[in-house]
């Protein structure tokens, strides 16, 4: 089945053909293989009209996630150790984590929520989150024992495959209601969100009108679907030496939910808004991933709108950016490494077409290099004077991005002051990022000495088409301190807007209401705001075939912009989203 789709030279063709071949005569289990920890998963192009239709029936083991994207699964006893030289870069998922750290009136929400006209609340639309879940009994989402939400699809539970999705389980609105109806709703649904940012992701896009307690959702009449997404699988957890205990989920499962909420949009016949209110500083930050191309190919689609979390990195340190020259053809990265910080995984991103070298010093003075011929192995620098190893993948030409990409894994760092020598072989202007971890994947006391908050967008963040959402106060216009800033390093403007997502009011799991900040609150009013748009266009017959890139569009123009501030920049994108400004352009 694999080989229909991979090539030798990107996926060692005769290695998956073996590993297809003993993988039926091996596999024992029960569980379906996306949610086996014994297996692994594999990002690869696919296109049917390209390598055919898969002829087989389906076992589990190869997935089609869309029109350019499948997930194989491999049993780690038959793949062994992973290499980022035998698989692709981007063939191995990425890890995703939360981007958090009266709103509706700054947005120019609540006066088309009571125009006398207009009167938009989203009715007919649908709006998507996909994220830990969410608390169905709260107030926010249901109005008696009636539900708004239609469906709610919980990767964790261990089913499948079933009528609608590949695993996991999908629980309908009849079920809801009727859970809501039972003295232990839980029994009816067993699905909860033990996190509770799902649970505010939703409220946030499209909460109910709850007048005692001062709330709305952006989209106060949407219907909601809800993808929980399964905790991503431990050997990638170890991969990436991510801290145990961590809320993680993996790219595949991200992807595989985009395309549940499209066929539900299809199914209910209702445009959507998916609202992503997650990050990784994982890639090139330049929109290459898998999960940023799925995002780009739902945006070019009528009736599908993604919002994104810009991320909150701006002030973490966790960016560094170097450029060499002619006279300067060195540049010395500092980096702290804390007490705390037993291990991490840290990325260098060269830019093309300039080849680097660089050389590790421990904080006792210990240099060693980094070999750039050993490009199908993996490096183990040992040092004497410190029980430190540094694990070293050496990419000289990324496949998608074509950059330089150099993977450390740090174990049993030494505490002090670590230095790498970047040098470079054809100097001319040429740049380089290196990033660590997101906030809460490292300790905060593990950071470079001279960082910077610019490029620090994460990704999906980075996606061109999709729109990544910076967060502000509505109280005194700031901008949300820890918020993440652009652009790209290949100067694609990110953010695109900026929308309230500091101390705003949330639907808490477990019921009442609270505040929250982070960006991916800022994006998930986004999402709703989209989704009045869409009521607008769509529903309404104004513009039937509005796409992603319509949404965008029309936000961008009437987005709100200080005097005297050049747009777009680094900090805002095109402004301040308001809605309601956007229509008084259209008059």
């Amino acid at each position: 089945m694999w080989e229909c789709m991979l090539r030798p030279e990107d996926y060692e063709m005769e290695e998956w053909v073996k590993i297809q071949q003993e993988e039926t005569k091996a596999r024992t289990s029960k569980v379906v293989p996306a949610q086996d920890q014994e297996y692994m998963s594999f990002l690869v192009k696919y296109n049917e009209q390209v390598f055919g239709p898969v002829e087989e029936e389906f076992d589990g083991t190869f997935l089609i996630i869309n029109d350019i994207f499948a997930v194989i699964y491999a049993p780690k006893s038959m793949v062994g150790e992973i290499v980022l030289n035998s698989f692709s870069y981007n063939s191995i998922p990425k890890c995703y984590t939360y981007m958090d750290a009266e709103s509706l009136q700054a947005s120019g929400v609540l006066r088309l929520h009571n125009h006398p006209y207009l009167a938009l609340r989203g009715s007919g639309t649908m709006v998507a989150v996909i994220d830990s879940g969410i608390d169905y009994q709260s107030p926010a989402f249901r109005n008696g024992n009636s539900s708004k939400i239609l469906e709610i699809w919980d990767q964790t539970i261990p089913e499948g495959p079933g009528e609608k999705v590949p695993f996991g389980r999908v629980f309908t609105k009849e079920e809801i209601e009727r859970a809501l109806a039972s003295e232990n709703p839980l029994e009816v649904v067993p699905s909860a969100d033990e996190n509770g940012h799902g649970t505010m992701m939703a409220g946030t896009a499209a909460g109910r009108v709850i007048q005692e307690e001062g709330f709305s959702g952006a989209a106060p009449e949407a219907s909601l679907v809800v993808i929980k997404l399964k905790p991503a699988k431990e050997y990638l957890r170890e991969f990436y030496l991510y801290p145990e205990g961590a809320d993680l989920f993996q790219e595949d499962d991200i992807m595989l939910a985009i395309a549940y909420a499209r066929r539900c949009a299809q199914r209910y016949g209702m445009p959507v808004s998916i609202c992503i209110g997650l990050g990784t500083n994982k890639g090139s930050h330049d929109g290459y991933s898998p999960l940023c191309q799925t995002i780009d190919y739902m945006a070019g689609f009528s009736r599908n709108a993604i919002s994104i979390a810009a991320g909150n990195e701006g002030a973490a340190r966790h960016h560094y950016q170097g450029v060499l020259e002619r006279d300067m053809p060195e540049d010395t990265v500092e980096l702290r490494v804390g007490e705390r910080t037993t291990q991490f995984s840290m990325e260098f991103w060269g830019s093309a077409p300039e080849l680097f070298s660089i050389t590790i010093q421990s904080p006792t003075g210990e240099s060693l290099p980094v070999s750039t011929a050993l490009r199908g192995n993996t490096q183990d620098l040992s040092f004497v004077f410190v029980d430190t190893r540094i694990l070293v993948n050496y990419v000289p030409i990324e496949r998608y991005s074509g950059n330089t990409l150099v993977y450390f894994r740090f174990l049993h760092p030494a505490p002090g002051i670590w230095k790498l020598r970047v040098q470079g072989r054809d100097v001319n202007g040429s740049g380089f990022h290196i990033w660590l971890p997101v906030m809460g994947l490292i300790p905060e006391d593990t950071f470079f000495l001279q960082p910077s908050p610019y490029h620090t967008i994460t990704s999906p963040g980075d996606a061109q088409d999709g729109m990544t959402m910076t967060a502000y106060d509505y109280r005194d216009g700031g901008l949300f301190p820890l918020a993440s800033r652009g652009f790209t390093p290949a100067g694609i403007v990110k953010p695109n807007f900026a929308a309230p997502g500091v101390e705003i009011k949330v639907p808490l799991h477990g019921g009442g209401f609270g505040t929250a900040s982070g960006t991916s609150l800022a994006a998930a009013q986004n999402a709703g705001v989209s989704a009045l748009l869409f009521e607008w266009a769509v529903i309404r017959g104004n513009e039937p075939f509005f796409t992603g890139y319509s949404v965008k569009n029309y936000l961008q123009r009437g987005a709100r912009r200080d005097d005297g501030m050049i747009y777009p920049n680094q900090d805002w994108g095109f402004g301040k989203i308001d809605l309601y400004h956007t229509f008084e352009l259209l008059t």
